[in-house]
């Protein structure tokens, strides 16, 4: 028999995780508007620098070979930026990402010829325990400053690149589909997959001061926002991630407080039948 102080201690223990997974279920709601809003912003803005930057990219083509190296793949030397989170209870935002890079690194040759980076600690952990590591500052980029060391982080990526480092950047990420389905996504960072195929505007631009200048500017711009862009895709799908997580979390914490309520009030029932029948043998006993 279970003492009833000992599940009412218990009851009053899953109440407060209730309380706990609700606010953080509330929380993630309320991170999940600004950053959906937030990414509708960094689409739009996007994809008006890339119809730009193809505009005057078919402009008049004469010195246009320094501008190649952005566009061309040579080599193997492959470097992936993983965004992860930077703490857990997310589901299984982060451990989907994991079994893409270790279904993909099964291969023994990539292991010579990549590197991996983590946007997010998590992602460090688990590159740190297996895997070899880009150097740049701590090795990784915490979540909570990536707005603000993003130009630098791309300038070196861009620096990098040009040195031939490395051949290949792609970013691996988790995309939101269809408000809940997650999908994982491996997308083409540096060199610049070009479409020109996109909107053409139907007066040729005015380039001023020069194509060089503003080239010089646009790609970089690009390629900031582009991983911008994709911060805000795997930030909307982490707590949509932990949204879902608390919901599940506060409904099996309420079905566990209702089962320890019905346990308590039979242990109370039975214990309050056991101290009226003594009574009743002390009466009888008496007479």
């Amino acid at each position: 028999m279970t003492n009833p102080k000992e599940i009412k201690r218990r009851i009053l223990s899953i109440e407060s995780v209730v309380k706990t997974t609700e606010a953080m279920k509330i929380t993630s709601v309320v991170k999940l508007r600004k950053s959906k809003n937030f990414l509708i912003h960094a689409k739009t803005y996007l994809e008006s620098i890339e119809i730009l930057l193809y505009n005057v990219l078919l402009t008049e083509k004469k010195n246009d070979d320094d501008y190649k190296k952005y566009f061309l793949e040579k080599g193997n030397k492959k470097l992936f930026i993983i965004f992860t989170s930077d703490r857990g209870l997310c589901g299984s935002f982060n451990s989907l990402i994991f079994e893409k890079i270790n279904s993909f690194f099964k291969k023994k040759e990539h292991n010579t010829q990549c590197l991996l980076f983590s946007i997010g600690k998590k992602g460090f952990d688990f590159i740190n325990r297996k895997y070899r590591m880009y150097l740049y500052e701590n090795n990784w980029i915490n979540y909570d400053n990536f707005i603000e060391k993003r130009l630098l982080f791309t300038q070196k990526l861009i620096t990098d690149f040009l040195r031939k480092k490395f051949s290949l950047i792609y970013l691996i990420y988790n995309s939101l589909k269809k408000s809940l389905f997650q999908e994982i996504i491996i997308e083409k960072f540096l060199p610049i997959h070009h479409d020109f195929k996109k909107k053409i505007l139907k007066i040729p631009p005015i380039l001023e001061p020069s194509k060089k200048k503003i080239l010089d500017h646009l790609i970089p711009k690009l390629l900031n926002t582009k991983l911008l862009k994709i911060f805000l895709e795997s930030t909307s799908s982490e707590h949509t991630s932990r949204m879902r997580s608390m919901h599940k979390a506060t409904d099996n914490a309420s079905n566990i407080k209702n089962n320890l309520i019905l346990n308590y009030n039979k242990e109370r029932q039975t214990t309050i039948t056991k101290e009226i029948l003594e009574i009743i043998s002390g009466l009888e006993s008496l007479n």
